[in-house]
C-alpha cells in the first residue's frame, strides 16, 4: 500500500509534563514534586499548549480522549470531561470527554481512537491525552476486584507485574548483568538527550519542575548489582530489581489528531502521519511479550519491516521484558538494531506513569524523527494482562536528499 494514496490521520501537537518521582502511599518515602497536584491540574496546561501551539480555535476541537488508569478518587468521575470543565481550561463546555482504560497503553489507545475518528469526520480535531497520579491512587486501585470466574479460572491473570518479567528472564535466559546494562544505558542516553535540549519542545513546566526527576546518570552495573530482586514470588536467584524496572511517577502527556485533508486545508503544523496500529492478546503470565505480535501486526497493515523503522520507542516496563521483546524480533529474523531502539532513554529512566506512557511514546518518537530527518519510526508497549500495542508513524518532512 502507497502511504500517500490516502488520507491519513496526523498529529499536529504534543506535550507532556515532567515526569516526577513518586512515593506510594504509606511506603515511608518522602512524598515526590506532583504529590500536591491534582491529575486535572497535569492535563490542563498541556491542553492549552496544544490550542496556542496550533492556533486552532478551541471550539473546532471536537473531543477530549484521556487514557488513565484505575479511574477512581482524584482520577476518576470522567477525568477527561473534568478537565474540559475546568476553569482554566481553554476548551469551552460544547468539547465532549471521554475517559478510557487500557492499563500502560491507554493513551497510545487514545491516540489510536482520535486517529480513527478524524478519519470518519474528516472536518474534526480530537486532543488525545493521558494522566496518571500513582502518587495518589495505586496499583490496582484502592478496592481491586478480579472477577472469581477470571481469577479461579486463569490465576495468572493480574498477576505481580515483575513476576511476569521473572518469566521472560527464564524463558529468555537473559541474565542479571544484561538487564543491569540496559539500565544503566537508559539513564545513560536519556541524561545525554536531557543535556543537549531535546525534549524543551515537548515539556510543559508543572509545580516549578521542568525535567524528568528520576534519571540517574551516574548509575553504573556495579552499583544496581547490589539490589535484591523484587517479585514477591521469585524464586531464589531472581534477576529483577528495582533498577531493571520502570519507576513509579506521576505524569501526563497529550497530541493533538486530525485527518491529513483537514490539517493541510488548514495549513496547520503536521508533526507526524500514523501509517498503521497493531494491538494483539498474549499469555498473561507473559505479558511483557505483547509488542511482539502487536508489531507485527501493524507492519502487515503497513507493508514495512522493523528494519524500515529509523527509530523505535519500546516501553521500557522492565529490562528483561524489552530485551526478551527485541530477543523475539531477532529470534523471528526481523533484525532489532539497539542504535535505533529507545535512543533517547525510557521508562527505566524517566519512570512509566501508566495512562501517560503511551502518547509519550509517539510524541517523543515524532520529535526524534524531524530533529533528525528520519523517516520511520514505531512506539510500542506491552500491557497488563497479556496484551501489546505498536504505532508506526511516518515524518511528513522527510527529505531523503537531506540524509
Amino acid at each position: 500500500m502507497n502511504a500517500h494514496t490516502q488520507d491519513h490521520a496526523v498529529i499536529i501537537g504534543y506535550a507532556r509534563t515532567p515526569f516526577a518521582k513518586a512515593a506510594i502511599p504509606g511506603s515511608g518515602k518522602p512524598p515526590g514534586r506532583f504529590a500536591d497536584v491534582d491529575p486535572v491540574d497535569m492535563l490542563v496546561p498541556l491542553i492549552n499548549t496544544l490550542i496556542d501551539s496550533s492556533g486552532i480555535a478551541p471550539a473546532k476541537v471536537t473531543k477530549l480522549l484521556t487514557g488513565c488508569v484505575h479511574q477512581e478518587a482524584d482520577q476518576g468521575l470522567n477525568i477527561a470531561r473534568i478537565a474540559v470543565m475546568h476553569p482554566d481550561c481553554k476548551l469551552p463546555n460544547t468539547v465532549t470527554g471521554t475517559s478510557l482504560d487500557m492499563f500502560c497503553a491507554s493513551s497510545l489507545d487514545a491516540i489510536n481512537m482520535g486517529a480513527a475518528l478524524s478519519l470518519f469526520h474528516k472536518d474534526s480535531v480530537y486532543i488525545c491525552s493521558g494522566v496518571q497520579t500513582m502518587s495518589h491512587v495505586p496499583m490496582g486501585g484502592f478496592n481491586p476486584h478480579l472477577n472469581p470466574q477470571v481469577h479461579d479460572g486463569n490465576a495468572a491473570a493480574f498477576m505481580d507485574m515483575p513476576a511476569t518479567a521473572e518469566n521472560l528472564a527464564i524463558k529468555y535466559k537473559i541474565q542479571r548483568q544484561e538487564q543491569d546494562e540496559f539500565s544503566v544505558r537508559s539513564h545513560q542516553r536519556h541524561a545525554a538527550a536531557a543535556k543537549a535540549g531535546h525534549f524543551k519542545n515537548e515539556i510543559v513546566p508543572i509545580n516549578g519542575l521542568d525535567h524528568d526527576d528520576g534519571v540517574r546518570p551516574d548509575s553504573t552495573v556495579e552499583s544496581l548489582s547490589k539490589l535484591r530482586p523484587v517479585a514477591k514470588d521469585a524464586k531464589e536467584g531472581g534477576t529483577v530489581t528495582a533498577a531493571s524496572a520502570s519507576q513509579i511517577t506521576d505524569g501526563a502527556s497529550a497530541v493533538m489528531v486530525t485527518a491529513e485533508s483537514y490539517a493541510k486545508a488548514n495549513n496547520l503544523p503536521i508533526l507526524a502521519r500514523i501509517i498503521a496500529v497493531g494491538e494483539s492478546g498474549c499469555a498473561p503470565e507473559i505479558m511483557g511479550i505483547g509488542p511482539v505480535e502487536a508489531s507485527k501486526r501493524a507492519f502487515e497493515k503497513s507493508g514495512l519491516t522493523l528494519k524500515d523503522m529509523d527509530y523505535i520507542e519500546l516501553n521500557e516496563a522492565f529490562a528483561a521484558q524489552s530485551i526478551a521483546v527485541i530477543k523475539e524480533w531477532e529470534a523471528q529474523g526481523m533484525e532489532p538494531d539497539m542504535e535505533k531502539i529507545n535512543v533517547n532513554g525510557g521508562a527505566i529512566a524517566i519512570g512509566h506513569p501508566l495512562g501517560a506512557t503511551g502518547a509519550r511514546l509517539a510524541g517523543t518518537l515524532a520529535l526524534e524523527l524531524q530533529r533528525n530527518n528520519k523517516r520511520y519510526g514505531m512506539a510500542t508497549l506491552c500491557v497488563g494482562g497479556g496484551q501489546g500495542m505498536a504505532m508506526i508513524i511516518e515524518n511528513p518532512a522527510f527529505e531523503p536528499s537531506a540524509e
